[in-house]
């Protein structure tokens, strides 16, 4: 009798130990996914967070473009400072701003006046922002257009434009990155265009003054990446934009279509709310309909 039983004792015992194994396995199961929602958690906490406390200065304030990006990186907690020539449009902006961020401090916005394309204005902007605790984020977004055949412009046009385009971006960024190299973090984002990629006839100054953007952020990133300092570029496509004329404006919806500012915007807010040891180099963003790639 003590034999026949001793089978079914061996069998009683594993299965215990099966149970116990399952019970176990699901013990780990249930503590793996737990650390995974948490781990998710917390990277989409420090992700939503990161530009909570810190400055941003938008060059090109004024602007459409320029006050749909101080929105965004306001409702993320950021601090802006919207930097242009014209106190009016700085502070129409502001008013903006502020209006469609409720929660928002009146503090949060902030206007200074600088004509980008003068170094001394420069110089002297970045010695106001050191003044109020220095700046983390500049989004050199200034810009000006001027088009034509090419045998028609002359050579005030041509440095017109590469002086907003070209010189304003390298001071800015210049005076940006003394100060982030001292504190080893900061980005730099290079507002540029789809013409740095695919031009458009009659655009001589405004296309290479975009090429000379994409050359002026890669050497800027490759200079300030061991210092902790990103630098990257947006390519935009057609953005609604008092650039252009209302003839042009219309032909383009019609053809391929507009992005919004929003759109732009939200661009650089993924960039921006990047942690510094990554990096996005170029972006590009464009209506859906506007041809890049491929044959129509």
């Amino acid at each position: 009798m003590a034999r026949n039983q001793q089978p079914h004792s061996a069998v009683l015992f594993l299965i215990s130990l099966l149970i116990i194994a399952l019970f176990n396995n699901q013990l780990f199961v249930q503590a793996n996914n737990d650390n995974n929602n948490n781990t998710c958690a917390s990277s989409d906490m420090s992700f939503s967070s990161f530009l909570r406390g810190k400055v941003a200065l938008i060059t090109g304030g004024g602007g459409t473009i320029g006050e749909a990006i101080a929105s965004k990186l306001v409702g993320q907690g950021a601090s802006v400072v919207l930097v242009g020539r014209t106190l009016e449009r700085l502070e129409k902006a502001r008013t903006n701003v502020l209006s469609t961020q409720a929660q928002a401090a009146k503090d949060a916005v902030s206007v200074l006046t600088c004509d980008v394309t003068k170094e001394d204005s420069v110089v002297q902007l970045f010695s106001t922002l050191d003044e109020r605790g220095g700046v983390d984020l500049l989004v050199n977004n200034a810009g000006v257009a001027i088009g034509g055949p090419t045998e028609g412009l002359s050579g005030e046009d041509f440095s017109w434009v590469m002086n907003v385009n070209v010189v304003g971006p390298f001071l800015c960024a210049r005076e940006a990155l003394k100060r982030m190299k001292e504190k080893q973090g900061g980005r730099i984002i290079n507002i540029g265009s789809l013409s740095a990629i695919s031009p458009r006839p009659d655009s001589a100054p405004y296309t290479t003054s975009k090429f000379a953007i994409m050359g002026l952020t890669h050497s800027l990133a490759l200079d300030a990446r061991p210092y902790g300092v990103a630098v990257g570029m947006i390519h935009p496509g057609n953005v609604v934009s008092a650039l252009l004329s209302p003839e042009e404006a219309a032909r383009r919806e019609e053809a391929e279509g507009f992005l919004q500012p929003e759109d732009v915007a939200n661009s650089v807010l993924t960039m921006a709310s990047l942690p510094y040891h990554a990096n996005i180099l170029e972006l590009t963003v464009l209506p859906t309909r506007q041809p890049l790639v491929g044959r129509g």
